[in-house]
């Protein structure tokens, strides 16, 4: 006798609280109707209810987080921060043989010693590439 046991069915993920609410704020402030950002965005104003509902998942793909945060003019990466998620540029940045360890060294530090590193990248970044903004 074959005794069949049923399936476990995948509960969907919903997307992260920080970003759920930021996307809200994000069409707020917009003067474009739900409709019209989803159609930018490339995805269905059916998912982008759903969303903003707190009822989905993340995007799969980042190419349409870059384009939420384009429509809804968020500064590059912070819909991916709220997302929990690198964007292009982290991605990018963790190839760099020198940045793994520096992230490591970064995860021992308070809160006001990482406000203390950003602000010296920061100006760092500013210094040596002023003429790129």
């Amino acid at each position: 006798m074959i005794y069949l046991t049923p399936m476990a069915t995948q509960q969907p993920t919903n997307a992260p609280d920080r970003f759920v609410k930021l996307l809200r704020l994000g069409l707020a402030s917009q003067s474009l109707s739900q409709r019209k950002v989803a159609e930018k965005a490339g995805i269905s104003p059916a998912y982008l209810s759903r969303l903003v509902k707190g009822e989905r998942g993340l995007p799969v793909n980042d190419a349409i987080i870059e384009k939420l945060e384009q429509i809804l003019d968020f500064p590059l990466g912070k819909l991916f921060d709220a997302a929990e998620r690198p964007d292009r540029n982290a991605k990018e940045f963790q190839k760099n043989p020198k940045a793994r360890p520096l992230l490591r060294s970064l995860l021992l530090l308070s809160d006001d010693e990482l406000a203390q590193v950003q602000a010296v990248a920061d100006e760092l970044a500013k210094k040596h590439h002023s003429n790129e903004r």
